[in-house]
């Protein structure tokens, strides 16, 4: 008669750990891909954050100068390119010179209307690779001004 090989426990226990590990392997992995996804989100509401603050700005820059484009401009740091107003801004949020390309740009574009004037205002995210520039809208807004008579 054949000999029968029993079974260890060293076997039992080797198959054992090797579960766990496989386990406690995934658990780290989906872990690991949360922590990515966090920072990433993280960035966006620090984005936006800075976003609304300095659309706010403009916004407020706008109305202040009663519509006007040429003050909205002097007194955000901007530039006028047909009724519209641009403000650069770096990947850390400061302000460029007019004309200077960043990583971030509030727009302000105006439509006259009867009694007061409007603007849509965005703030857009820009990537950059080669020769192109790729835009994200961050925000997006409709805004107005009275119009002061002068």
């Amino acid at each position: 008669m054949a000999e029968r090989i029993k079974p260890t426990r060293s076997g039992l226990f080797a198959i054992e750990l090797l579960i766990a590990v496989g386990v406690f392997s995934l658990c780290a992995a989906i872990c690991v891909g949360l922590f990515v996804r966090s920072e990433v989100m993280s960035q966006e509401s620090a984005d936006l954050t800075r976003a609304v603050s300095e659309a706010r700005s403009v916004a407020e820059c706008f109305k202040a100068a009663g519509g006007d484009l040429e003050k909205t401009a002097e007194l955000t740091g901007g530039q006028i390119v047909e009724d519209t107003v641009f403000v650069a801004f770096d990947e850390n949020w400061e302000k460029l010179g007019p004309g200077a390309q960043g990583t971030y740009e509030a727009v302000l574009a105006c439509s006259p209307e009867s009694g007061y004037t409007g603007a849509s205002l965005s703030v857009q995210r820009y990537e950059r690779s080669g020769g192109e520039a790729t835009g994200t809208t961050i925000l997006l807004w409709n805004i107005a001004a009275l119009e002061v008579a002068s």
